[in-house]
């Protein structure tokens, strides 16, 4: 049953999944109408400007710049950031269970249900701790070190706390009584059901739903989007400096 006017905060997931979309959707045609002529941006190798692109090749040397944060101070990633994106791709792994779980693989492994929950919390609090101790020590990167301070916007500070403040909302849920895995399951599978239920009870959730919600609604309009955009950007960049440079028929 679809809830009714005065369930808003039963209403509000909807609204968030809606203004997501919608704002992909607006992002996506912005990028189409800005499509900007290929041209050489980087200096090619003599093999590349001699061999066809190889769109396998291209995607797996993007995919290894994106990983290793190369590009930025000339190859020497800054170890913060590194540290932060990499505890957050962690994070987004180790919240599948939120949604499923996989007792067939636990069975396979020989793991029973509370050395499986016993190893997932101390590894979700390890996790968490590192995401907010290197999200902090990037945070405090940007106000000391005058260059990072001289290009630090206030869309800047604002995507940087509000990811924190999801992070440590989460982290206080991890390490404060055990979560009950199993309502959180259910309230989500009511949800893609369209037959909301009530939040669970325990404590931190609301809070920390509603932080990821925030989150989710300002993804599509900032630079968090880089996250997504930042592969096919890249591909776009490469095959088009190739064509660019490739000598006419």
């Amino acid at each position: 049953m679809i809830p009714g006017p005065n369930t808003v905060p039963a209403c509000l997931p909807y609204l968030t999944a809606a203004i997501l979309v919608l704002g992909l959707v607006w992002r996506l045609r912005r990028w189409n109408r800005a499509r900007a002529a290929p041209s050489p941006l980087f200096p090619l190798s003599p093999r590349t400007r001699q061999s066809p692109p190889s769109p396998a090749l291209d995607a797996a040397r993007i995919a290894a710049e994106i990983c290793l944060l190369r590009g930025r101070r000339a190859g020497r990633p800054a170890l913060a950031a590194w540290c932060f994106h990499f505890s957050l791709v962690l994070l987004l792994i180790g919240h599948i269970r939120a949604f499923t779980d996989f007792p067939r693989l636990w069975a396979a492994l020989g793991l029973s249900p509370e050395v499986v929950a016993t190893l997932a919390a101390l590894a979700g609090g390890a996790v968490g701790l590192f995401a907010l101790g290197s999200g902090l020590w990037l945070a405090g990167r940007r106000l000391v070190l005058p260059g990072l301070r001289g290009i630090t916007r206030f869309e800047d500070i604002f995507l940087l706390t509000l990811l924190l403040a999801v992070i440590a909302s989460g982290l206080a849920m991890r390490l404060g009584r055990a979560t009950d895995l199993e309502s959180v399951r259910s309230y989500f599978a009511a949800l893609a059901s369209l037959r909301p239920e009530p939040m669970p009870e325990t404590p931190g959730f609301a809070l920390h739903f509603l932080l990821a919600q925030a989150l989710i609604v300002v993804f599509p309009f900032g630079k968090l989007l880089h996250a997504a955009g930042i592969l096919p950007a890249k591909l776009g960049l490469g095959q088009g400096a190739v064509r660019a440079a490739s000598p006419p028929a």
